[in-house]
């Protein structure tokens, strides 16, 4: 089975699952096809996990409409002596070795989610008093509370894991990153304003990768009140990145008060981006290039960093990712807003509106660890009150 993703007139691009002779599998890609309001990273994601359940009706020569439609239909069986098993399995490694509880689970969300579905299908056609309309409501019942019961818990995750970066790992970060800094990291000169810049704004404004590699020169404001605009745009056509970047929530337009970098994005962009730019055949408005001068990837991002925690491993943090950096963003603001006296509230409004959330519960994890910090602090000094009692 493959996952191929598709660029439509329109711009969207939606993944298409493929059986083994390459010719597309109608029902997942109608059920994706329904689920197109989602960011074409998860639709890519919720393909492959379908082609988890459609390697596993190949293998066992199973028609699944006519399945679902028999007297005999998937039975405890098939989905808890088979389909469970195979959703467990690693697909990449000869399938001898388990998957995390994390994917096994997201696995069983989307297959559990598709039968469902299906199920809502077929029962919509059948008339409202034939009892294949009961039989099919009874069975999806059945097939969920089976699908429902095989769901494991994750391991207890190890909070000790920080998932941001403290104050000097990012500052030794961006020493690294700076251009004129010794460790020169980059081929050239364009490229390693290019790495500074993208880290700096996904550390200093806490864009998502997504959103860093959907700026525009455009959106980026320098002068007496500097600032990056986040918009939402209609999907581009001219951009061939697949997947395709793009803002999945709301945009916002976030003021840059550092000067330092001001003054590098004003060079990169003036000098530095055109550089960049030359060494492709085709104009482009997006404000981070490759190294070729096209527009950058998230596949890129990803490497980068990859690269980064191996090339500096005694001075970098093994968790240093773009999604650390927005992390790192988060607890800082958050900090920060705490020493300007706000409440608990605003703070978590003030915190979704700059990440650009539109949930105020996803702001509680920063508050309760800079609230954990706070607790350790305070303990530290009591400790050591009590020491310096104890010795006088």
């Amino acid at each position: 089975m493959k996952v191929r993703v598709i660029t439509h007139p329109s711009g969207e691009q939606i993944p298409i699952i493929l059986d083994l002779e390459d010719m597309p599998i109608a029902l997942p890609c109608e059920f994706i096809i329904s689920r197109r309001y989602l960011s074409t990273n998860t639709l890519v994601r919720n393909a492959r996990e379908l082609s988890v359940l459609y390697q596993w009706l190949t293998t066992h020569k199973i028609e699944l409409t006519s399945k679902l439609l028999a007297p005999k239909s998937l039975t405890e069986a098939d989905i808890k002596g088979s389909l469970i098993e195979a959703l467990r399995l690693d697909q990449t490694n000869s399938k001898t070795s388990a998957v995390s509880p994390n994917t096994y689970n997201q696995r069983l969300t989307t297959v559990r989610q598709f039968l469902c579905w299906h199920l809502d299908v077929l029962i919509s056609q059948q008339p409202y008093t034939s009892k294949q309309y009961e039989y099919l409501r009874e069975r999806k019942s059945y097939i969920l509370r089976l699908l429902d019961n095989a769901f494991i818990a994750s391991p207890p995750q190890n909070k000790s894991i920080q998932k941001g970066l403290n104050d000097n790992e990012a500052q030794k970060l961006i020493t690294i990153l700076e251009p004129n800094s010794e460790h020169n990291f980059g081929r050239d000169k364009a490229v390693q304003f290019r790495n500074y810049i993208s880290v700096a704004i996904m550390l200093y404004c806490g864009l998502r990768p997504g959103e860093l590699l959907s700026l525009k020169v455009e959106d980026i404001e320098l002068g007496a009140i500097s600032s990056i605009k986040v918009e939402r745009r209609p999907p581009d056509l001219k951009d061939t990145r697949k997947p395709r970047p793009r803002i999945k929530r709301n945009g916002r337009v976030i003021p840059i008060d550092n000067r330092q970098l001001c003054n590098a994005l004003d060079e990169y962009i003036m000098v530095w981006r055109e550089q960049l730019e030359e060494k492709s055949d085709k104009e482009t408005d997006y404000l981070i290039l490759s190294d070729e001068g096209i527009p950058l990837s998230q596949a890129s991002i990803t490497q980068f960093f990859q690269i980064l925690r191996s090339r500096f491993a005694s001075q970098l943090p093994e968790n240093l990712t773009a999604k650390s950096l927005r992390h790192t963003f988060s607890s800082r603001l958050e900090r920060t807003l705490r020493q300007a006296g706000m409440d608990e509230q605003r703070r978590r409004e003030a915190l979704a509106f700059l990440r650009g959330d539109s949930s105020l519960n996803s702001q509680d994890a920063y508050i309760a660890q800079e609230i954990e910090e706070e607790a350790v602090k305070s303990l530290k000094k009591y400790q050591q009150k009590l020491l310096a009692g104890h010795n006088a």
